[in-house]
């Protein structure tokens, strides 16, 4: 009689741990709106720092129209116009440009304000402009003399696609991968405190004892649903990121769709890590959840379990070691960069997987006798 019980048993405890429709929807909004903010925001940050305009003060229209063609092409965010030290001020503080380069009869002004500069790339271009300008202006006739006595100019860029991404992917999987994790990690709190802690404070507890079914199986059905609902809240928020990439940074998304693109092992690589990050989730506070009586408590102690979660994501910042790829969550930003230079390596995300799994069954072996003993 015992063993028939224990499948309708665990159905039971799944169909009253898991949320309505509706509750599902809300609770994958978090997620969903997290990523999809902290991608356009570190996608506006990036614009800010690197793109500028800048503008360039000439005396008279003819030199404008002479500069503009030989200079626009070489520096697309100069603009070349007419006017002098005394328009510097009103067009430096429209909001729109980062530095003036004023042209005067003998002297050329790079003019800026350190406190409203967002790009330091406009002064290095500038003093580029500024060179040009001087020989420039010194003489169409010694310009083209020069042009022809120096070999033709051609610029190099050694750096790989991946090398140009690397610094975004860097904290773009960083802080994203970290914001998902707390949001995976806020969901497992929340239910396991309702589900589990709850039993005593409404008073089931008693019912379930009373079951012809080891504690540790109602807490698996429990918990199955808890990993389902946090493996949802996962996906979400990794396709949110995505979908965020792709419409706010469309450049860096389309190189890596390139290179990543020629293999399809990134869909099963991203499934594992999430599922890998899922298990250790679960693991975590179905065991904070079963050692506590009172959900108030259990709650308070789920801050250790978040910092955890958290300090786990970012240890690739602080270590840099092939070591971090077989640690749970921690391999979440080596395994992003590994797809995005289309260099998956399952020999290190599968023992995650392993060990993830392995702590799981221990943690409802474990909660299962917290649970008992803390709410006798």
């Amino acid at each position: 009689m015992r063993r028939r019980h224990v499948p309708h048993v665990m159905a039971s405890e799944w169909k009253k741990t898991r949320k309505t429709p509706v509750q599902l929807v809300m609770m994958l909004l978090v997620p969903l709106l997290s990523a999809l903010f902290l991608v356009w925001a570190m996608s506006y940050v990036k614009d800010f720092t690197t793109s500028y305009q800048a503008a360039v003060l000439l005396e008279t229209p003819a030199q404008c129209e002479e500069t503009e063609e030989l200079l626009s092409s070489v520096y697309p965010d100069f603009s070349f116009r007419t006017g002098t030290k005394e328009d510097v001020e009103k067009i430096l503080y429209s909001g729109y440009t980062d530095c003036v380069i004023v042209v005067e009869e003998e002297t050329i002004r790079i003019v800026y304000d350190s406190s409203v500069l967002s790009s330091s790339q406009a002064l290095k271009d500038a003093a580029d402009c500024a060179a040009d300008l001087s020989v420039l202006l010194e003489g169409r006739e010694m310009y083209e003399e020069l042009q022809s006595f120096y070999p033709e100019k051609e610029v190099v860029d050694l750096s790989t696609d991946f090398e140009k991404l690397n610094t975004y992917l860097d904290q773009l999987s960083g802080v994203v991968g970290m914001i998902v994790f707390l949001m995976m990690a806020s969901n497992a709190m929340t239910i396991a405190v309702r589900s589990i802690t709850g039993e005593k404070e409404r008073q089931t507890f008693d019912t379930l004892v009373l079951c012809p079914v080891p504690l540790r199986k109602i807490l698996l059905g429990k918990s199955l649903v808890l990993l389902q609902e946090v493996f949802a809240s996962g996906i979400v928020g990794i396709g949110a990121a995505i979908a965020g990439m792709a419409i706010w940074n469309r450049r860096d998304f389309t190189t890596v769709c390139r290179i990543a693109g020629r293999d399809i092992a990134w869909l099963p690589a991203l499934l594992i890590i999430i599922l890998t990050a899922t298990c250790l989730i679960t693991a975590i506070f179905i065991v904070i959840g079963s050692a506590f009586a009172e959900a108030k408590k259990a709650s308070l102690f789920s801050s250790a379990g978040m910092v955890l979660v958290s300090v786990s994501a970012m240890l690739p910042t602080f270590i840099e070691s092939d070591g971090v790829r077989y640690i749970p969550i921690a391999n979440f930003t080596p395994t992003i960069k590994a797809i995005c230079r289309n260099d998956v390596r399952f020999d290190t995300l599968l023992p995650a997987l392993g060990a993830a799994v392995v702590v799981f069954g221990i943690a409802i072996i474990l909660a299962s006798r917290l649970w008992e003993r803390n709410c006798e």
